[in-house]
C-alpha cells in the first residue's frame, strides 16, 4: 500500500474500482469496496481472471493499482448509455449513481423529496431562485432560511453608519470606490 499518494482525479485511494466514469450520454459513479464487490465487477467486466491476480487481492492492493480498474471500467462504460450501464450494475449489485448537471440536481425527484432546497425571490430574478437547505434539521429547533444572500454591496452603507461612519464620509469613500454601495443585481441565466 502506498502511503504518499498522489492526486489521482475523481478515483478513490482507498479502494478500486471505484471512480467517475464517462458513458455514451453521460458520466456515472462506480463504487466497489471490499472483495465481495470486487468478485461481482469483475464477473461483470467478463475479468475473472483478476480475482487471482495478486494485484487485486484486497482493497489495499486494488488501489495501488487503481488506474487499470477504472480503465477498464471506463472501456466497459464508454460502450453504453447511463441508463443501460446503471442497469447492469444494478442487476450485478454494485453500488452507482449517475452525475448530474446543475439543473437535474434541482429537478431530481430524491433531493426534491428529501427537503434540500428552498426556494427564495431574489433582486433582478423574475422567478424564485433554489437555496440549499441547512444540512441538519432539528427537531425542537428546526433550522429554516430567513433571508436571500445580499446583492454586492447591499448592506455597506447601513453597516458603515452602523460602526459610526458619517453620512458624509461614507459618501466619500463610495465616490473614491473604497468601499462599494448597493450595487445593481446580476442577471441570471435562465437555467436555473
Amino acid at each position: 500500500m502506498r502511503v504518499n499518494r498522489v492526486a489521482s482525479a475523481n478515483r478513490s485511494q482507498s479502494s478500486c474500482p471505484a471512480d467517475l466514469v464517462r458513458t455514451r450520454d453521460g458520466w456515472i459513479l462506480v463504487q466497489c469496496v471490499g472483495n465481495t464487490l470486487f468478485k461481482r465487477w469483475s464477473r461483470l467486466m467478463g475479468e475473472d481472471h483478476w480475482l487471482t491476480d495478486p494485484r487485486f487481492r484486497d482493497d489495499a492492493a486494488r488501489s495501488s493499482h487503481g488506474e487499470i480498474l477504472s480503465e477498464r471500467t471506463a472501456t466497459w462504460a464508454a460502450e453504453r448509455t447511463t441508463a443501460d450501464a446503471l442497469a447492469e450494475l444494478a442487476i450485478a449489485k454494485i453500488p452507482a449513481g449517475p452525475l448530474l448537471s446543475p439543473a437535474q440536481v434541482l429537478n431530481d425527484p430524491h433531493v426534491n423529496a428529501g427537503g434540500y432546497l428552498q426556494s427564495l425571490q431574489y433582486p433582478g430574478i423574475d422567478r424564485a431562485v433554489p437555496y440549499v437547505t441547512p444540512g441538519a434539521q432539528l427537531s425542537e429547533t428546526p433550522a429554516t432560511i430567513r433571508f436571500r444572500a445580499p446583492t454586492i454591496g447591499e448592506h455597506t452603507v447601513s453597516i458603515m453608519e452602523e460602526l459610526g461612519y458619517p453620512a458624509a464620509q461614507v459618501a466619500e469613500l463610495r465616490e473614491r470606490r473604497v468601499i462599494g454601495g448597493q450595487a445593481a443585481p446580476v442577471a441570471l441565466g435562465a437555467d436555473l
